[in-house]
């Protein structure tokens, strides 16, 4: 049976990576909130949970209220990004507010984040808008626990980045002005996620209350710049494969759907249980892709199995996903989200 690997001792080095860079450079301790969103980027999210629980990880982030109510029972404070609740929730459950419908939907008492845009153009609502959805909030009763907002160019050495970081410092000051006019109490503000607050916290020090941490706690750093940690991130997660069959074949002989891989020369080939209904890209003859050991996984795959040159009954399919995203033309977020919850997942 396939199998995820997940590494905890990689997850937590990294997590003390990430946090000894941000607070060496800041006169305040930065919370890191773990995001865990979309299943924990592919990882599992129940087994990752599990792990940013015992490192000691106070507030997460989830995709919606499926998974909210997944993990609530793991920390003190989780966010969904997205929808409203389904069904029953705990109080230490909080909903972003993107849109007025949002506040109309939910109950008296409960938790809410608010999300602003300051330059991505995605999600929240407009500057402009700030202190009438603030007064809406308060109307409902509703217990507005956080303002924040996503720079979207954290990834990116232009200078829209730090134009972006002072329009939020800006809203920062016109929240805590309206705090005070209705008397409401000061919430968090977050806007970075890994690559914006390893970036800031390089060039003078974060201002917000916490950092959301996604991509870089599994090791990984989609930069275009160079920075002080990515070649120090560690790989959370493996993912190996079982064999299912071997046979010897002809020079000659054809292999899979179309007949795509003809063999030069006799070989021993094998199939091995994960394919692209398993969330793992589909490998075609445009592709060189190879697995952790050099070997090269032969076009077509399949939809739960791919062939390769080899006996061995358990293979490395990968331990780091940056060649498979080269290779696809994509990032390792997506190679890794594919993933799909059904592979059993194990932690080390």
């Amino acid at each position: 049976m396939a199998e995820i690997i997940l590494d905890s001792k990689a997850y937590k080095h990294n997590l003390n990576l990430i946090h000894s860079h941000i607070n060496s450079h800041n006169k305040s301790n930065v919370e890191i909130a773990a995001v865990l969103k979309d299943n924990a980027y592919g990882h599992g999210l129940k087994e990752m949970a599990t792990i940013a629980a015992e490192y000691g990880i106070k507030s997460v982030f989830v995709k919606n209220y499926n998974e909210a109510i997944q993990i609530y029972k793991f920390f003190p404070q989780v966010t969904a990004f997205y929808g409203m609740p389904q069904g029953d929730f705990a109080k230490n459950i909080a909903f972003v507010i993107h849109d007025e419908k949002h506040i109309s939907a939910l109950p008296q008492g409960t938790k809410v984040e608010l999300k602003v845009n300051v330059g991505m153009n995605r999600n929240g609502i407009e500057p402009s808008e700030l202190e009438s959805f603030i007064q809406a909030i308060l109307q409902k009763k509703l217990e507005l626990i956080g303002v924040f907002s996503h720079n979207g160019y954290g990834d990116d050495l232009d200078s829209v980045f730090f134009h972006t970081q002072s329009n939020f410092a800006k809203l920062k000051q016109e929240v805590l002005h309206l705090s005070q006019k209705y008397g409401f109490a000061p919430p968090r503000f977050h806007s970075l996620s890994t690559s914006g607050a390893i970036r800031v916290a390089s060039e003078g020090g974060i201002t917000d209350d916490l950092v959301r941490i996604g991509i870089g706690a599994y090791g990984y750093l989609d930069v275009s710049f160079e920075n002080p940690i990515s070649d120090k991130l560690q790989k959370v997660a493996s993912l190996y494969a079982d064999r299912v069959s071997t046979r010897f074949l002809d020079k000659g002989e054809r292999i899979g759907y179309s007949g795509c891989t003809t063999l030069n020369s006799p070989q021993v080939v094998s199939t091995y249980d994960i394919g692209y209904g398993d969330g793992f890209f589909r490998v075609n003859e445009n592709h060189k892709v190879y697995i952790a050991n050099g070997l090269q996984i032969l076009p077509r795959s399949s939809m739960d199995c791919f062939s390769c040159f080899c006996d061995e009954p358990r293979i490395c399919v990968f331990n780091d996903v940056t060649h498979l995203a080269k290779a696809f033309g994509t990032i390792s977020y997506e190679i890794l989200t594919h993933l799909s919850p059904s592979i059993k997942r194990t932690i080390i």
